[in-house]
């Protein structure tokens, strides 16, 4: 256990480290610590304090999380977490009490996250505000774009390999409240539907507020037939003008 924990503190002084890096190259616009610790409180206010849906102005509004299959995964981990709470909290009590409370802090606190998590994705819709675009993946990541950097919108499906495997296209946008992951790891997530792919790469913001290049958005939501109608007619009126 000594010999994890200190596995673990060494990998995690190495990624701040990597993410100052970026922080100095331009790739991270804050301080990478002060935009972890915003995060995690804002994780533990959503997970207390946010189960309903926030107020909401008179932008146009589409949830990421309307029939997604993030629900049930939700309930799943959440029954995981506590099944794992007990039963780890009984094992360490019985071998090594003084890791006990250890690692049942830290199950208690991954409960909380998914709370959180959950209920961030719930209140963060993709929102049309005019010409402007805003998705936002909860903590996960965000992209904002206008009307005028969509070069065209089209259908869309996953594509698989012979083994039957999703192939995971690069330089891409998922907005999707399934988290990619999942998707990576076990080969599940929502149905994509749509595709917008912009005149020219850009930048979108990660969880640790790390800035990466995207060419194309990729649509999972209910409702991308409606979302990409309201897009197209404001294509049209932007060419108008």
């Amino acid at each position: 256990m000594a010999a994890s924990l200190i596995v673990l503190l060494t990998s995690l002084e190495i990624f701040i480290v990597y993410l100052f890096v970026k922080f100095k190259q331009g790739k991270i616009d804050n301080n990478p610590i002060i935009i972890i610790l915003a995060k995690e409180w804002k994780i533990l206010y959503y997970a207390f304090f946010c189960w309903k849906r926030e107020k909401v102005n008179s932008d146009i509004l589409f949830q990421l999380d309307k029939n997604s299959t993030y629900f049930w995964l939700f309930i799943a981990l959440m029954h995981e977490q506590v099944i794992e709470l007990i039963v780890f909290h009984i094992y360490f009590k019985k071998v090594d009490p003084s890791y006990t409370y250890i690692i049942s802090g830290l199950h208690i606190y991954s409960i909380f996250y998914i709370m959180g998590d959950y209920n961030w994705v719930r209140n963060t819709p993709i929102r049309i505000s005019g010409n402007m675009i805003e998705m936002k993946i909860g903590a996960r990541r965000e992209l904002s774009f206008n009307i005028s950097d969509i070069k065209s919108i089209q259908k869309s499906k996953l594509k698989y390999d012979s083994s039957g495997g999703i192939i995971h296209e690069k330089a891409v946008f998922h907005v999707t409240a399934f988290p990619r992951v999942l998707t990576k790891l076990f080969g599940i997530t929502d149905e994509l539907k749509h595709e917008i792919i912009f005149n020219k790469p850009i930048y979108y913001k990660g969880y640790f507020g790390l800035k990466k290049q995207v060419s194309k958005a990729l649509i999972y939501i209910e409702e991308s037939n409606d979302f990409v109608s309201i897009l197209e007619m404001k294509m049209e009126d932007y060419k108008k003008l």
